[in-house]
């Protein structure tokens, strides 16, 4: 069984981006007076951070939308820059391409952030259709952008697309959209987090998510 559409999340799938953006949340979080280190940030990435950001800290809405900014700013001259895509990734990607898969990536990071951030790891080619979230973070829910992505590249018959990402909110969005999902282990979420999800297939490398989608 083969597929014919995939959507990707972008950060702890297609790029390891977990230095950059640990490091302007951090900043932003110290600016407050919040001192946290990087191992205990890392454990965040995934979820929207501006809601982790007053559920987690107690920031109110106000101090949390001008935390976040700060952060962003950080993202913007800097932390784009401090990534890299996963071993395998060009040649899976490639596959794909050979193939005529159409590829999508739904990302809650912000949309201008994610496709800079692409383009500069001459990446952003092989996608069909780039949709993320806005800087507030309330443009709308990861299960949303999955269903932009689905209906940018023309997906009608959902057993024929599949959704691929590290984290719970990816493959639960995935589900809600009817699709199949490839839990990837290689990511930022654990292999319990990916188990506990019980996604269609996993995938320990890039190249074996190109191996499923091919059939």
């Amino acid at each position: 069984m083969g597929y014919k559409y995939v959507i990707f999340d972008l950060d702890g799938t297609i790029v390891d981006s977990q230095l950059g953006s640990c490091k302007g949340f951090q900043g932003a979080l110290k600016a407050y007076g919040v001192e946290e280190s990087l191992e205990n940030i890392k454990k965040l990435l995934g979820p929207p951070l501006s809601k982790t950001i007053i559920t987690k800290y107690g920031f109110s809405e106000e101090d949390g939308k001008a935390a976040m900014k700060l952060h962003f700013d950080y993202l913007k001259t800097k932390g784009i820059f401090d990534a890299e895509y996963y071993d395998g990734m060009f040649e899976m990607l490639d596959k794909l391409k050979e193939n005529g898969i159409k590829i999508a990536i739904a990302t809650n990071k912000p949309e201008e952030i994610s496709i800079k951030q692409l383009e500069h790891l001459k990446l952003k080619d092989y996608f069909d259709f780039i949709v993320g979230n806005n800087e507030a973070q309330n443009r709308g829910t990861k299960a949303e952008f999955i269903k932009m992505a689905m209906d940018a590249i023309g997906v009608v018959d959902k057993k024929e697309a599949v959704m691929v990402g590290d984290r719970y909110n990816d493959l639960e969005g995935g589900v809600e959209n009817g699709l199949d999902t490839i839990g990837v282990t290689y990511g930022y979420g654990s292999v319990e987090e990916i188990e506990g999800c019980n996604p269609t297939h996993i995938a320990k490398t890039p190249l074996d998510i190109a191996d499923i989608v091919l059939g």
